[in-house]
């Protein structure tokens, strides 16, 4: 007997004002879904500071003035906004609460805090508030969630190794580049526009993204420290804690005057940024995805990133790997990028690397990975 779909409600409260990974995933999903289902019916639960994330036919929303990633989340997410038995709730941020009456689908980006704790928070008490959060979360999304979606076979393949038991649940489905990141149709413009954008014309080496302990941005510095030539330059976009505990390191190896910092860019400028750089530099210590050199790879800029699996994963081939916690190998790879013909091979090979992730079928393969929930029905769900 099929049973009857209810409405697919999904957490929108990433989709902000201030850009996040998250929220960009949320809402390429959130853009796509209404019209590959126009006979479902959707339901956002948008922050306030975005009320309406997406306007269709099929789509309602609500406004939840709770954190997405606090208490009352965790604690009571039904109590939120009402949930009916034959609803399915989308959480994308790792974590599930309890008490949902209703099927749900959890987005497992990585289970850092599970394993890795001390590289995502470098702050010991903060820390220790946060791993017990994210940890409680996780962990119970892994066990209750009805369906997991991992981005990433190297997170699916870390969901085995710390649970096996939810092996039957998972789902791989791969994060996507923006479509606004496409190769230059103009390199000269970009790369005056680029200047403008970090006051200097000198070409540079870039790095994109958090500054916390796991994406090892000490390890860009000691290499570039270590091999760029005079006249070049590193710049460093920094989403959260721009050059905390690197400003320092870069006084004592010298090329503190050869460092551009910039806060966080529009997509557009942080697009014009990544066409102009000689090269993405992501050294992570691990990953469960990584969007840079995925952006990278769609704006025809060589990527060279640690050997971390997720980073293998993304890359397939299209980029120069250094061993995780490599500097010098990290310089290396920085040295045979000297060669023009080699970086007019990474960028074709990257380019169409990127070609192989869609947010068109993630969409679409989300959207099955909620019939599926349905289909389990609020039984395994309340078995939680």
């Amino acid at each position: 007997m099929t049973r009857d779909i209810g409405r697919f409600v999904i957490d929108a409260r990433y989709v902000r004002s201030r850009p996040s990974g998250i929220g960009n995933y949320v809402a390429a999903l959130i853009a796509r879904l209404p019209a590959l289902a126009p006979e479902a019916r959707f339901h956002l639960w948008a922050h306030p500071e975005h009320p309406v994330p997406v306007i269709a036919p099929n789509v309602t929303t609500s406004v939840v003035a709770a954190a997405a990633d606090g208490l009352r989340t965790l604690l009571s997410p039904a109590a939120l906004d009402p949930l009916a038995s034959d609803d399915v709730v989308h959480f994308p941020f790792s974590l599930l609460g309890r008490g949902l009456p209703c099927p749900s689908v959890v987005t497992i980006h990585d289970l850092m805090w599970l394993e890795h704790a001390a590289k995502v928070d470098a702050r010991p008490l903060l820390r220790s508030v946060r791993a017990s959060f994210y940890q409680t979360g996780m962990r119970y999304a892994l066990r209750h969630a009805t369906r997991l979606i991992a981005v990433s076979r190297s997170t699916a393949d870390r969901i085995q190794a710390v649970s096996p038991e939810s092996s039957r649940r998972v789902r791989v489905i791969h994060n996507a580049a923006s479509p606004a990141f496409v190769p230059p149709i103009d390199l000269d413009a970009s790369l005056r526009r680029a200047a403008e954008l970090i006051g200097s014309p000198e070409p540079y080496y870039l790095v994109v993204g958090k500054n916390e302990p796991y994406k090892a941005h000490h390890l860009v510095l000691q290499a570039f420290a270590r091999e760029a030539r005079g006249g070049e330059l590193l710049v460093l976009v920094q989403r959260t804690r721009r050059g905390a505990g690197l400003d320092r390191l870069a006084q004592e190896l010298g090329i503190a005057q050869r460092l551009r910092w910039l806060p966080t860019l529009s997509e557009p400028e942080l697009v014009t940024v990544v066409q102009a750089a000689r090269a993405l530099l992501q050294p992570s210590l691990v990953e469960g995805f990584g969007i840079p050199a995925l952006e990278a790879m769609a704006a025809g800029c060589p990527v060279v990133a640690s050997d971390t699996p997720a980073l293998v994963e993304v890359l397939g081939g299209a980029g120069l790997h250094a061993v995780v916690g490599d500097a010098a190998g990290l310089a290396a790879a920085i040295n045979r990028l000297r060669s023009g013909s080699l970086r007019e091979e990474l960028r074709a090979r990257g380019f169409e690397r990127a070609r192989a992730f869609s947010w068109d079928v993630a969409a679409r393969q989300t959207l099955e990975v909620y019939r599926e929930a349905a289909a389990a029905g609020p039984d395994e769900a309340r078995r939680a």
